[in-house]
């Protein structure tokens, strides 16, 4: 958004808050919006058809990601996200809400709010000093100048804080359902959808709540009746599919099957109990929920579903599943199979969870990526890889974490070593491939097959790393379970291509990827990690020292 909108938006703001005469207290202000939102029936609404981001999407699945945006979560206070948006839209006291995350501990102080306290409302952040401290910030991002971390936080708060106003002024609802914005044309203010949009809030501010429901029937209809350029109107038969999609939450059923399967198995008095068509039962029913997850996103989209960081973490899960599957068609190792079930679920939990980091978002991609084929070739290969060095690494921390609690065994070494190198050659063999297929859709897109670009350069370096020991055990020179050892090592090197370039490098060609958040949680995982293997080989080393004497 320009600094000019931003002005613009501001000054509106002002009329508009000095309508607001009564200074409501936070506690009074959540209270009377959970009354208020709680009484608005979203049942046709969250179906009507809005624009944003350059597509046609359902209102649900744009006050899901608005709502996300303000408040880090989906729902809040027993409302849904629908509900939370239409009483921002609707009830003035909602600016006095503490509606807002603010997730920077340190912009919180420097704005001189206790660092503890995460949600403000509107006016806790007009009294602040936001607005002066991210004008500078907001007009380096206008020049072209790369921001900082504390600068991208300035900027995400101010967003923040000027997209509830336009929800509390009522134009972000009303302008979303209007199609005219897909053709940068002047909007009509007399055509029916904003008319009846304008007519809906008033009827919610009055509270007249059968009244809207009754209205938000035939809002419903008119938004979907509107023209809409060709390129978007396969989106319109879509909607009812996309809502079914969010609501259903195919990937966490399969997360869900895969951590309890995965313990399941695990446990020693219920492993008794599972038998081999069981196992298969699990595995085949998180395919089925992966497949069918993927399936629908790809129906929304049109488009193959690795596009950014969620759609790849689903698709390693994806792998993980599959693989472990093959390998336990071949020998047979439930308590293998279920740390591979425990690992999947695991991942697949992690989507579901954080997405503010992982965005589950379906909206459209940038030219470069607009190739089916290149993206159903090179990016699945590439991350379909990832998921053959995930099964690697967990194998080799398992096996770190029984070498600590003195719980390993000779032959389990050499089953989980066998494993295992297993899976480093089939993720190096895809890995290479991946690589190669990414240079020829990079000679066919920018005209060169090798630039040493950020992506390239650290896929190429995991896929020597893995290469590396494969060679080094071939000779000789790493033994089962130094090998094992090893493998989580080298798998931080895949986390550094997969999620390193894209979340903290932000580097080269491949901007279309680029994200933020998750560098903490990344960097505890990797500092534990490196304990875990640090601990383990100390223990290795005097164990096997001990014997020798």
């Amino acid at each position: 958004m320009s600094i000019r909108i931003l002005v613009f938006f501001m000054s509106v703001w002002i009329g508009f808050s000095f309508s607001i005469a009564q200074n409501v207290s936070p506690d009074m202000a959540l209270n009377e919006m959970t009354q208020f939102g709680l009484k608005i029936n979203v049942s046709k609404i969250r179906y009507a058809a809005s624009t944003q981001n350059g597509r046609i999407k359902p209102f649900d699945t744009l006050a899901r990601e608005t709502i996300l945006f303000l408040t880090g979560t989906y729902k809040k206070w027993g409302l849904d996200a629908n509900q939370i948006y239409l009483t921002i839209s609707s009830l003035e006291a909602s600016a006095f809400a503490p509606i807002i995350e603010i997730r920077s501990i340190e912009l919180r102080q420097r704005l001189g709010f206790l660092p503890d306290k995460k949600y403000f409302s509107l006016a806790d952040l007009e009294s602040s000093q936001l607005q002066n401290l991210a004008m500078p910030i907001l007009q380096k991002e206008q020049e072209g100048q790369k921001l900082n971390e504390e600068d991208k936080k300035f900027v995400e708060a101010f967003s923040q804080m000027n997209l509830f106003k336009q929800i509390a002024m009522k134009q972000h609802f009303i302008r979303s359902l209007d199609f005219s914005w897909l053709e940068k044309a002047e909007p009509d203010e007399n055509s029916p959808v904003i008319v009846n949009a304008k007519k809906y809030l008033e009827l919610l501010q009055s509270q007249k709540f059968d009244e809207a429901f009754t209205l938000s029937e035939l809002l419903n209809r008119l938004t979907r009746e509107q023209n809409a350029p060709e390129l978007f109107k396969h989106s319109l038969s879509k909607l009812e599919m996309e809502v079914f999609f969010f609501d259903f939450r195919p990937f966490l059923w399969a997360s869900l099957i895969g951590l309890l399967g995965g313990l399941a198995l695990l446990i020693d008095a219920t492993r008794k109990k599972i038998t081999t068509k069981m196992i298969y039962t699990f595995f085949g029913l998180i395919m089925s929920f992966i497949i069918l997850g993927l399936g629908m996103r790809v129906y929304i989209t049109q488009f193959a579903p690795i596009t950014n960081m969620y759609g790849t973490m689903i698709w390693v899960a994806f792998g993980v599943t599959f693989f472990s599957l093959m390998l336990y068609v071949l020998y047979k190792n439930p308590i293998m199979s279920g740390f591979m079930l425990l690992a999947s679920g695991l991942i697949l939990m992690l989507t579901e969870n954080i997405p503010l980091v992982l965005s589950p978002d379906m909206d459209p991609i940038v030219a470069v990526l607009r190739s089916n084929f290149w993206l159903s070739t090179h990016v699945t290969t590439i991350t379909i890889s990832y998921a053959a060095f995930t099964i690697a690494m967990v194998l080799g921390n398992v096996t770190l974490v029984k070498e600590i609690f003195s719980l390993t065994k000779p032959n389990q070494i050499q089953d989980f070593f066998h494993y295992a190198y297993r899976m480093v050659q089939l993720g190096c063999f895809l890995l290479t491939v991946g690589i190669i297929l990414g240079g020829v859709w990079a000679d066919y897109s920018w005209g060169r097959f090798w630039g040493w670009d950020p992506k390239e350069t650290w896929a190429l370096i995991a896929d020597l790393g893995f290469l590396i020991l494969l060679h080094a055990r071939y000779i000789g020179w790493l033994k089962p379970f130094t090998f094992l050892a090893f493998l989580p090592v080298s798998y931080l090197l895949v986390i550094m291509a997969w999620y390193g370039v894209n979340f903290i490098l932000a580097a080269g060609l491949h901007s279309y990827g680029f994200s933020s958040g998750g560098a903490k949680a990344v960097g505890v995982f990797v500092s534990m990690q490196l304990i875990l293997i640090i601990v383990a080989w100390i223990r290795f080393r005097t164990h096997h020292s001990k014997q020798s004497h």
